[in-house]
C-alpha cells in the first residue's frame, strides 16, 4: 500500500505542478464559497478518476461509506472468483489492463458473455474504445471460442461527445488521450486481426461503413453519456439478433447518470430483458424481432 500511496501523492503533486506552471496563468485565493460550483464539480471528478485509476492499477478500490442514497459503494458477500483460475483470461487481462478503465470484474463478464454467444449468429461491436483494452478482450474471447465474426471498433478518438442535461459529470472531450495507433498496437501484440476500426461519431458519421445486412450478437456500449448511447441503441437494436446482447459498461456508476436513465427507460419494454449486475454493468437481452417496434409490457 505504501507504493500506491506514493503514486497518489506523486500524481497530486504533478497535478498541482501542471496547474501552477501553466503559462500566463494568474492565481488568486478566494473564499471557497466564491468558487463556481461547476468548476469544483469538474475538479472533484478529475481527481476522483485520477485516484481511482491509480488504485485500480495497484489492486485496490476506493470505497465510500453508505449514505442511503441512490449511489453507494457495493461490496457483495459472494466469494466465487473464477477469473483467478482462468489462465486464458488472466493472460489477456494482464495484456490489456493498462489500456482500459474497466475493472477485472466487468472484463471477466465480457469474456464470459462472448463465449456464450457461440449459440448465436452475427458480429460484435464496441462503441467507446478508448485505448482498446475491452475491444482486445472481446476479440481475444471470440478467437478463443472459435468465432470468426468480425468486431467493429467505433470511437471518435477525440473524447466524449453529445454530453447533455442528463450527464452531470461530463461536458465533452473527456478520454481523448488515445489514438488509432494505440489500439492497433495492442491488437497486434495479441495476434488479433479480425476487427475494423471506425473513427468518428457513431452512428452519425460512420454507420454507413457497415454493410446493410450486417447483424450483431453482442454490442458493448461504453460512451458515458445519455444522448450518445440513445442514438447508438436506436441504430443497432433492429440489427441485434434475437437472443443478442447489449452490454452497458457505465450503468451502475454515479458519474454516468445518463446511462442509468437510458437503461431504466427500457425496463418495461416487451421485446427485451434488462438486468443490473452489481459489478456496474447493465445487460439487455433481445427477446424477438418486432416489426411494430417495442411496446411497454402490461
Amino acid at each position: 500500500m505504501g507504493e500506491t500511496a506514493a503514486r497518489c501523492r506523486g500524481a497530486a503533486r504533478a497535478f498541482i505542478t501542471v496547474a501552477a506552471t501553466a503559462p500566463r496563468t494568474r492565481f488568486t485565493f478566494v473564499p471557497s464559497g466564491a468558487v463556481p460550483s461547476a468548476f469544483m464539480r469538474g475538479l472533484s471528478t478529475t481527481l476522483k478518476r485520477l485516484l481511482q485509476g491509480l488504485l485500480n492499477r495497484s489492486g485496490y478500490h476506493l470505497v465510500r461509506r453508505s449514505s442511503g442514497g441512490m449511489y453507494e459503494s457495493i461490496l457483495p458477500l459472494a466469494t466465487y472468483a473464477p477469473w483467478n483460475s482462468s489462465t486464458d483470461f488472466l493472460a489477456v487481462w494482464t495484456a490489456v489492463r493498462s489500456n482500459t478503465l474497466v475493472d477485472i470484474f466487468r472484463c471477466w463478464e465480457l469474456w464470459q458473455l462472448v463465449g456464450q454467444t457461440t449459440k448465436l449468429s452475427g458480429s460484435f461491436m464496441e462503441i467507446g474504445v478508448w485505448r482498446g483494452g475491452t475491444g482486445a478482450l472481446i476479440a481475444s474471447a471470440a478467437k478463443k471460442n472459435g468465432i470468426a465474426a468480425p468486431l467493429y471498433l467505433c470511437d471518435t478518438f477525440e473524447g466524449v461527445v453529445k454530453a447533455g442535461i442528463h450527464d452531470s459529470a461530463y461536458k465533452g472531450g473527456e478520454h481523448a488521450n488515445t489514438s488509432i495507433l494505440t489500439v492497433e498496437a495492442l491488437m497486434k501484440s495479441l495476434g488479433l486481426r479480425n476487427y475494423r476500426i471506425m473513427k468518428g461519431i457513431f452512428p452519425d458519421a460512420t454507420s454507413h461503413l457497415i454493410p446493410e445486412d450486417e447483424r450483431f450478437r453482442l454490442c458493448h456500449i461504453d460512451v458515458d453519456v445519455y444522448d450518445s448511447a440513445r442514438d447508438i441503441v436506436a441504430w443497432i437494436w433492429d440489427r441485434i439478433v434475437p437472443g443478442g446482447l447489449i452490454v452497458y459498461d457505465d450503468y451502475g456508476f454515479e458519474m454516468c447518470p445518463g446511462i442509468t436513465r437510458l437503461v431504466n427507460e427500457q425496463m418495461g419494454m416487451s421485446d427485451r430483458l434488462v438486468f443490473h449486475n452489481l459489478n456496474g454493468h447493465a445487460i439487455v437481452i433481445k427477446l424477438h424481432d418486432s416489426a411494430a417496434g417495442p411496446t411497454q409490457a402490461p
